[in-house]
This record gives structure tokens, C-alpha cells and sequence, in this order.
């Protein structure tokens, strides 16, 4: 009998598609981390450490009204056509500046929408734009403008958590069930997850989740918000796998976001790589090239190694960059590759000699 296969779930939800015609109780400490946000100051604040709540109900009361859900529409061309796709998700109301408030969630659950609907635990929905994302994460970040007080979630400190800690996530799953609570453990730290090419490093709980829940929030009995949900495992045989990005981890890509509008620091060469097979092996190599000098990379360059680390795949080379510093100078091998045609269509060839040179790391959103 054939074994179903393990999958690796993102919790952002496709809801429909449409053809077209062409805290609360909890008191914040003193302490605050202040991202600039164009001539506005928006403020996140820190939980007190020594505030314990001895319930999960009273937990929830603190901090239910910080979760909303997401709701996006973004449109897609396939065979000429083209689509309006629905979508639903969860974020967490951290921070505010006069009359807007920003949310954050996953970058994948409003990637590329159009149209974005934020709906707080009341019922009341807002339109919301997208303040800034970075897929690296997987985090991304939304502005509503109201004169309506919302409350607000307050960041703890996810490096203290222990293995066993309860936890809760409050959620949209199935992107019709807002405001859905579901309590579990930290089952384990520091767990290295493929997610869409990159290797992010996540909490691991067994706190019930569901597509919808992505960008949603993962709180401790502190009231504290310690993770922001993304991804599960799942599987026929698979029970109780899920994933958060940790909240020091996200707290740090919000307010780097927040204050610059990309993530500053980022790595990156101008460059498109796309992955392909060659004698049956997964290769990387590019597809085109942007403003890179002449004797840097070339398109349909096969890219063989970073700075010593061999690339494979475009997994490989996204982690090779997540090891360079902006301003340095890499060394980059490549065969040369070439696309040739013929009356029975056209392919890439590479040759066979390693081509070496040196490109300058350049700065992501720039």
C-alpha cells in the first residue's frame, strides 16, 4: 500500500476563484521599541514579565481583540485567461500612530492581493494596504485607518520559553471560523523548516492549526504574543505538527520593515535564478540579469558555488546569500551557459569550464 505523502503546509487559505472577462487587562511596561514610520511614531510595546494570568479564558479576554482576520483578492492569468482569487488569513493589531493602526501576518497571505479586508472580533471590517512584506520571513505588514480604540498585542520574549509551555493561538481557520481558540504545547525550539525555498528556523507546538490561521497569533499564558503562526505538516499519519515564527524573530523583521520599508540587511545579487534538471540533478541558473557589470553574471549562467558553498537548487542559493554581509565582495563560480535553438525547439547548454569572479553584495529594496 502506497504511503501518503508528508506535505508542508502555508495556512493561508484560497477561498474561491471568479473568472473574469478579459491587551486589554494587561497593563505595558515602560519599555517600548519605536519604529519610524514616515513622520509618525508608531509604538509596539513589551509585556511585563511578571504578569501571569491563571486561566486560559482570562488569557483570551486580554487578547482575543488583537486577532482579526484577513481577507484578500488577488488576480492571476492562467491559459490567457484571467482569475480574481480569494483568499483568507489571520494578523495581530501590534502598533499605532494617530488614527492607524498596523497588523502584522504572513507575507504569503497577502502576497501580491489587490484588495486586502481586515475584520476585528466585533464584526467591524476595514480596508487595509499593505505597509510592507519580505518572503525571506514570511512576514507582512498592514495599515487600517480608524478612530475607533483596538487593542493592541504586546511582544514577550520568546528566547525564555520552554519546552512544555502552554501555549494558545487564536486564529481565522478555514477563513470562516474568526477568533477560533486553540491551546497546546512548545514541543520543541530552533526547528530548521523549508518554506517556499527558505530555511527559516521556528517554534514547533501542538496547538490545533488550520489553513486560515497563518499570521495569526501564538500567545503564552502571560498574555504575551510569542509567535506568529505559518506553516503545519500534514499528512494522514501526521497529528499535532505546527509551526510559528518565533516572536523575537518577528518582532525584529516588523519593526525593520516598519521603519525602512524592506529588510535592511538583506542579501541579495540582481539577478532572476530559476531551477532546472540536468542529467537527472537539480541545478540553478539564471534567467536574467539586472544592471550586474559585464564580467559578473551573465544569463543562463549555471551558478556552481558562493563564496566556497555549492549551489544545487534555488533552496541552496538563497542560503548561501543568508550568509553574506551587504558591501562584501563574493566569489562566484558559473559554467557558461548558452541557449540554443534548433527545428525542434531550444535548450541551455553549459560548458564545461568553472568561470570565477567576484560580485558585489548588494542591499535588498534598494
Amino acid at each position: 500500500m502506497k504511503k501518503p505523502m508528508k506535505k508542508l503546509l502555508v495556512l493561508g487559505l484560497l477561498v474561491s476563484s471568479l473568472c473574469l472577462g478579459g491587551c486589554s487587562n494587561a497593563t505595558p511596561s515602560s519599555s517600548t521599541s519605536i519604529p519610524v514610520v514616515s513622520d509618525k511614531v508608531a509604538v509596539t510595546y513589551i509585556a511585563n514579565e511578571t504578569m501571569v494570568y491563571s486561566s486560559t479564558a482570562e488569557v483570551v479576554n486580554a487578547v482575543a481583540d488583537s486577532v482579526v482576520e484577513i481577507s484578500t483578492e488577488s488576480v492571476t492569468t492562467q491559459w490567457g485567461r484571467q482569475y480574481i482569487v480569494s483568499g483568507a488569513g489571520s494578523g495581530v493589531i501590534i502598533s499605532k500612530a494617530d488614527n492607524d493602526y498596523y497588523i502584522i501576518t504572513n507575507n504569503h497571505v497577502i502576497e501580491d492581493a489587490r484588495e486586502i479586508e481586515v475584520k476585528t472580533r466585533d464584526g467591524i471590517s476595514y480596508d487595509a494596504v499593505i505597509v510592507a512584506t519580505d518572503d525571506s520571513e514570511d512576514i507582512g505588514i498592514v495599515r487600517i485607518t480608524t478612530s475607533d480604540t483596538l487593542t493592541q498585542a504586546t511582544w514577550g520574549n520568546s528566547d525564555t520559553l520552554q519546552v512544555g509551555e502552554d501555549l494558545i493561538a487564536i486564529g481565522n481557520p478555514l477563513g470562516s471560523l474568526g477568533g477560533t481558540v486553540t491551546k497546546g504545547i512548545l514541543s520543541a525550539k530552533g526547528r530548521t523548516i523549508i518554506i517556499d525555498n527558505y530555511a527559516m528556523t521556528l517554534l514547533q507546538t501542538d496547538t490545533a492549526i488550520n489553513p486560515g490561521n497563518s499570521g495569526g497569533g501564538l500567545f503564552n499564558m502571560r498574555g504575551q504574543l510569542v509567535g506568529i503562526v505559518n506553516a503545519k505538516k500534514a499528512a494522514e499519519e501526521i497529528e499535532g505538527i505546527c509551526f510559528a515564527i518565533p516572536g523575537n524573530r518577528a518582532k525584529d523583521v516588523y519593526e525593520n520593515l516598519l521603519e525602512n520599508g524592506y529588510l535592511k540587511g538583506r542579501a541579495y545579487f540582481n539577478i532572476v535564478v530559476s531551477s532546472g534538471t540536468l542529467d537527472n540533478q537539480e541545478i540553478a541558473y539564471i534567467t536574467n540579469v539586472n544592471g550586474a557589470e559585464a564580467d559578473t553574471f551573465k544569463q543562463y549562467d549555471r551558478i556552481r558555488s558562493i563564496n566556497g558553498e555549492e549551489i544545487t537548487s534555488i533552496l541552496s542559493y538563497n542560503i548561501a546569500l543568508s550568509h553574506l554581509t551587504v558591501g562584501e565582495k563574493a566569489t562566484i563560480q558559473v559554467n557558461r551557459g548558452s541557449y540554443q535553438t534548433s527545428m525542434w525547439g531550444g535548450r541551455i547548454t553549459f560548458s564545461d569550464d568553472i568561470t570565477t569572479f567576484e560580485a558585489t553584495v548588494l542591499q535588498y529594496g534598494e
